[in-house]
């Protein structure tokens, strides 16, 4: 299979997933599918993107790490994001914050930063912390339709915004100089827009084009 009919069946196995979610089809099949989506789309875009080998695995778990603590001190002290909950719908938690959480931040670093040099042809740590930035704006509305986590007021503050390229800022920084990276595979970066595509496209169907009466 060549990669360009990969990427086209990424595209569209997403897209169709955001139309099952906008008709309200098999609910508790799509529960199940956003939290195995987020850890399959992490683990394929890091074994994309860098060496198997302990080094790299060590990089990637202490991002792991650090996104996990930064989200508990979120949830539990309502910084360094704001004020905001999560929902029972994407699996387990620890001290309030689903598991999936770490794999959701890896899965949209790795992408960014692969995405800055193939689309923006510039692979900086400050312009793929910029993309990871603008994707979770996109990903903050869909997460409220989807019921995953709501913020206080209903909508997140500047801080979380500035929290998030800070924490990306040191997350890449240390994928970049700890794990070893392969040679630049497209795919990775296909898989931040099929992300976005599949939270946009979820968001404005439930929300605007059938909404829930």
């Amino acid at each position: 299979m060549t990669k360009r009919r990969l990427i086209v069946m990424l595209y569209a196995f997403f897209i169709a997933g955001a139309l099952v979610h906008t008709l309200r089809l098999l609910p508790l099949i799509m529960i199940l599918f956003t939290p195995v989506m987020i850890v399959t789309v992490a683990v394929a875009a890091f074994a994309l993107t860098y060496q198997i080998s302990a080094k790299s695995v060590a990089a990637g778990a202490a991002v792991l790490v650090l996104t996990f603590l930064c989200e508990t001190s979120g949830v539990n002290l309502g910084f360094p994001f704001g004020d905001y909950a999560y929902t029972n719908l994407l699996g387990p938690k620890v001290l309030d914050v689903p598991l999936v959480l770490p794999f959701a931040w890896l899965g949209v670093l790795v992408p960014s930063w692969i995405a800055s040099g193939l689309f923006l042809k510039y692979k900086n740590v400050v312009v793929a912390s910029v993309v990871v930035t603008v994707s979770d704006a996109v990903l903050e509305f869909a997460a409220d339709t989807l019921d995953l986590w709501h913020w206080k007021g209903g909508l997140p503050t500047e801080l979380n915004y500035i929290s998030w390229f800070v924490i990306s800022y040191f997350s890449l920084s240390l994928l970049k100089k700890y794990a070893i990276e392969k040679e630049s595979n497209p795919l990775v970066a296909h898989l931040l827009v099929c992300q976005l595509l599949y939270f946009f496209l979820t968001d404005v169907g439930m929300r605007f084009v059938l909404p829930q009466s």
